[in-house]
């Protein structure tokens, strides 16, 4: 079994609203990993996180589903949390042990209740918010209207990294203006073709580009230099930007996926892989005390219980995260 350094892995909790595919993303990601060789649909009841008779009878998530990828060499570890407010503590225990919350909205449906309030909740605990759109092939699926909804909620700290050629049945190209290429897929998804942005979107594309280099340089000194003297950062500085920028909850980026046709997904799992915070770049964590808990090896051992379960078979199954020790 390959043991990983802490600057290997990345903790990630997917929240969202009931409905807005977090169950059906998992299976992409799985698949993109390998570590599934088809993808399950809710609707066929052979997902991977919903296999408890009392979700697969109701069509959604009850209990939160822990599960990895390796992208890149990187270990991404993530829980899927149901999207109902009556099972919203999973949410909450989810996001004390991960480092990167990924709101997953509704193509058709756009900002809800249930988004709203997770967003609450990584609000509360301080941790940095990754929003996604899916089911961009839902005809009635506008992501400037979604753009612009989070925006006025959230104001302009939300930055799209990606938007779509064009939504509905017909979707299969996102421009992503952190790298400036178009990304075509498909109709089975899987790996993207990277090609030159189209010259009709350009410019569109350059605006939200700048929109991306000035808040990645404004949570680095030395990037707000560069940027003021050039107004241009390369790939890796963004990266460098837009990774403070996360922790210091400054910027939430924005991209596009249809986890049902699995387009969208390798590209997510390259943004996580190379751009998220690691475990040691988060704020220390506090013990219900009010004291740090130093992530020392050789300190006392702490642990954070977050999921008590039945598991057929193998009967009560305890889920923590070592903090220390």
């Amino acid at each position: 079994m390959k043991v990983y350094q802490t600057n290997e892995i990345k903790n990630i909790a997917l929240l969202g609203n009931d409905g807005s595919g977090k169950t059906t993303l998992t299976e992409s990601i799985l698949f993109e990993s390998g570590l599934i060789s088809r993808r399950g649909r809710v609707s066929m009841k052979n997902t991977v996180s919903d296999y408890f008779p009392v979700e697969q009878e109701y069509g959604y998530s009850v209990f939160s589903t822990v599960y990895h990828s390796e992208y890149n060499g990187k270990k991404l570890n993530f829980i899927d949390c149901p999207g109902s407010d009556d099972f919203v503590g999973a949410a909450i225990t989810a996001l004390n042990v991960t480092d990167t919350a990924v709101i997953v909205l509704n193509g058709q449906h756009g900002v809800e209740v249930g988004t709203q309030n997770h967003f609450r909740y990584t609000e509360k605990l301080g941790k940095p918010v990754i929003f996604l759109l899916n089911q961009l092939d839902d005809d009635k699926c506008d992501f400037d209207s979604v753009l612009e909804r989070l925006q006025d909620i959230y104001g302009p700290k939300v930055i799209p990294v990606q938007f779509p050629v064009q939504t509905g049945p017909n979707f299969n190209s996102i421009i992503d203006v952190l790298m400036m290429k178009q990304y075509t897929y498909s109709p089975t998804g899987g790996k993207a073709t990277i090609t030159d942005i189209p010259a009709e979107l350009h410019d569109k594309a350059q605006e939200m580009h700048k929109a991306l280099v000035e808040a990645a340089a404004e949570h680095d000194d030395s990037l707000m230099e560069k940027f003021f003297e050039s107004e241009s950062l390369t790939e890796d500085e963004m990266r460098v930007g837009i990774r403070k920028g996360l922790v210091a909850r400054g910027i939430f980026p924005l991209f596009c996926v249809c986890a049902r046709q699995d387009m969208g997904v390798d590209r997510l799992l390259e943004f996580l892989g190379n751009v998220v915070p690691f475990v040691d770049e988060m704020p220390k964590v506090h013990n219900t005390r009010g004291e740090v808990v130093e992530p020392d090896v050789n300190g006392p051992t702490s642990l954070f219980f977050f999921k008590t379960g039945m598991e057929p078979h193998i009967g009560e199954v305890q889920y923590f995260k070592v903090m220390s020790g």
